[in-house]
């Protein structure tokens, strides 16, 4: 009876969960990125074809990214600015394969590490799916959050 319980649990939750149309490729979870550079952010749009089972999510219109840090001893004090907008989430049409996209960014120089020192604040891209129709069908996508460890590329840090 017990395993009778665990499969319909199971089927139900792939049935209802979301599975996610966007993948960030880069970065990758606790990546290293050096303040001043230029970083290329890379995301999937993932073909609905492709999944299975069948998708029980819709395609957000756009994606949105944003750069957010948290001091370690103060988790209130939290800041965030925008990176990207309106990104281009086009499945490949009939959904039979994924699309991949870049998007550059410069990293914030020396003098902005000097306020947020990296050993006393916690980083990540926050990616937001943005959606235009709130009547879709289907399950939206979670906002997905990538933390990432700053290093900065300068002999006289803290000081610019």
């Amino acid at each position: 009876m017990y395993t009778l319980y665990c499969l319909v649990f199971f089927i139900l939750s792939t049935l209802t969960c979301a599975q996610n149309l966007i993948r960030i490729d880069a970065p990758k979870p606790n990546d290293v990125i050096k303040s001043k550079e230029v970083f290329d952010i890379k995301y999937s749009v993932i073909g609905s074809q492709t999944l299975s089972p069948p998708v029980n999510s819709y395609y957000p219109s756009s994606l949105s990214a944003s750069f957010s840090w948290s001091e370690r001893a103060n988790q209130s004090n939290s800041h965030s600015f925008n990176v990207a907008s309106s990104l281009k989430t086009n499945g490949y049409p009939g959904g039979s394969q994924n699309v991949q996209h870049s998007e550059s960014w410069k990293v914030p120089g020396c003098h902005f590490f000097s306020r947020y020192p990296p050993a006393s604040f916690d980083f990540s891209l926050t990616f937001t799916p943005v959606y235009a129709d709130a009547q879709a069908t289907g399950t939206p996508q979670d906002t997905i959050i990538i933390p990432v460890s700053v290093t900065v590329d300068n002999s006289t840090f803290p000081k610019c």
